[in-house]
């Protein structure tokens, strides 16, 4: 079967590419350069590079036509208020075009990756499933990537009823081995094995393993209903969780004490300020420590039933992830 894979040189993407090639499929990668996937993925017959942008719609049409399936990964992650208008056309047009080329081209199927983020979250915490209202687009009160999240979401749908067999999954916080490089979150994992926080963020997360998501995803492709959503969570487990992880793995020590909350509430802007000066990702916004200590009860019953969604333990995860870091000349 011929797949086209958007954001094919991201964490989840690479990894996608991978399992893909491994059930024989032949995989279209797009991203914005022809150079290969970072990492160990190799290239065979079975897989070609295209130059390809979510809001280039002539690029998207090329590299679908002839393809069964389309995974579209290709997003822009944001934790920061800087960049809002970029985010909300790559989230937003990108998967109105994505949908687009696919109706034109005769796609069989989408899978759309969307996030937990476009979900609205209680003012208490209960859990949440498929659904949940997603986010209102009220740009004074809601986070840009949230808003785009959600925004995405509805542009999928009305192509779906336009006649598209399309499925969205929502996973939640992703982590794993296979982090080239690295995301956010493995970043973090390899300053805490290198012991370079003295003191932790107080918080905690839905965190699943990369390679549960892509095994998700890719039963969404033959066994996902059109027309609906799947969350595609994990463990919920706190920063100080991960670090202990980390530090068992054969990372450093785990810091011994939490920062407070009103010192990362001072903080946290000026290293936004600071990042976006220095044109570089923050690790800490706002937004982020507002992330961490909301709630994030995320429901995969769904995906459980309809997809074989079975999600490590977050020990496994952190475990693997560490190991692949070692193993790839990360750690000493």
């Amino acid at each position: 079967m011929i797949v086209a894979v958007t954001g094919a040189s991201g964490f989840v993407g690479s990894n996608l590419i991978r399992a893909l090639l491994a059930q024989g499929h032949t995989v279209r990668a797009l991203a914005h350069t022809l150079e290969p996937p970072p990492g160990d993925v190799v290239s065979p017959a079975a897989l070609s590079y295209h130059r390809g942008d979510v809001l280039d719609p002539g690029s998207l049409k090329r590299a679908f036509e002839g393809a069964e399936v389309v995974f579209h990964l290709a997003a822009r992650i944001s934790i920061t208020r800087h960049d809002e208008e970029a985010v909300l056309r790559t989230n937003v047009e990108g998967p109105r075009n994505i949908a687009s080329a696919c109706l034109s081209t005769g796609v069989r199927r989408l899978v759309h990756f969307s996030s937990v983020h476009a979900f609205h979250v209680p003012s208490e915490d209960q859990p949440m499933d498929e659904s949940t209202p997603l986010v209102p687009d009220d740009r004074g009160a809601v986070p840009a990537y949230d808003r785009s999240k959600a925004l995405g979401e509805r542009e999928v749908m009305r192509a779906v009823d336009q006649g598209l067999d399309a499925v969205i999954l929502n996973p939640s916080g992703i982590l794993g081995p296979g982090d080239h490089g690295p995301s956010r979150i493995g970043r973090t994992v390899l300053d805490f094995a290198r012991g370079r926080f003295p003191l932790l963020v107080p918080g905690v997360y839905n965190w699943v393993d990369v390679r549960d998501v892509v095994a998700s995803a890719m039963a969404a492709a033959e066994r996902g209903q059109r027309g609906e959503k799947y969350i595609v969570a994990g463990e919920i487990g706190s920063i100080r969780r991960i670090a202990e992880l980390v530090a068992q793995a054969g990372g450093k020590r785990a810091p011994r004490f939490d920062a407070p909350l009103w010192l990362l509430g001072g903080v946290a802007p000026v290293m936004e300020t600071v990042a976006h000066l220095r044109r570089s990702s923050p690790l800490m916004t706002p937004q982020a420590l507002a992330i961490l200590q909301s709630p994030c009860d995320f429901r995969s019953d769904k995906a459980i039933r309809e997809l074989g969604h079975k999600p490590r333990a977050l020990a496994d995860t952190i475990t693997d992830t560490v190991n692949w870091f070692r193993d790839h000349g990360r750690l000493a």
